[in-house]
């Protein structure tokens, strides 16, 4: 499996959030490494619960960000984050449902990684220049 790597165009020029987009795809990565290493079970269902719980906390860190400084983005990026929670748990059924299925859990997987670099590169990365702009109009 391919290693979800972190760049600069993944940068949304704002600390706290590209701090949490960091947590969010190491926890991913450690999703592709169990698999590879074929002990997923225990590992998936753990790291799973972590990314359900972190990436709500992080949309919700987000999502008031994005509301504090007014940006047009905000209401995009609040919707993007509901579906996405809609279609993680239903990954997260279909892979118990499955009895741990190996071919779910690389479904989930590449899920995560496709969502998290479309969604970091087409919204977060905007929302961050409306707050860096937000930010420099104040000083």
């Amino acid at each position: 499996m391919q290693k979800f790597e972190w760049n600069d165009s993944l940068s949304t020029g704002v600390p706290m959030i590209d701090s949490q987009h960091r947590e969010l795809i190491a926890a991913t990565n450690e999703i592709g490494e169990a698999i590879e290493r074929g002990n997923g079970v225990n590992a998936i269902k753990k790291l799973l619960v972590f990314l359900k719980f972190y990436a709500e906390w992080h949309f919700g860190n987000e999502e008031t960000c994005a509301a504090k400084h007014q940006c047009p983005m905000a209401g995009v990026n609040q919707a993007a984050h509901k579906k996405f929670i809609e279609t993680f748990g239903k990954l997260h059924d279909q892979y118990r449902q499955s009895e741990a299925s190996e071919e779910v859990a690389r479904k989930i997987y590449d899920e995560l990684c496709e969502w998290l670099v479309s969604h970091i590169l087409l919204i977060d990365t905007q929302i961050g220049a409306c707050i860096k702009e937000s930010l420099a109009q104040q000083i």
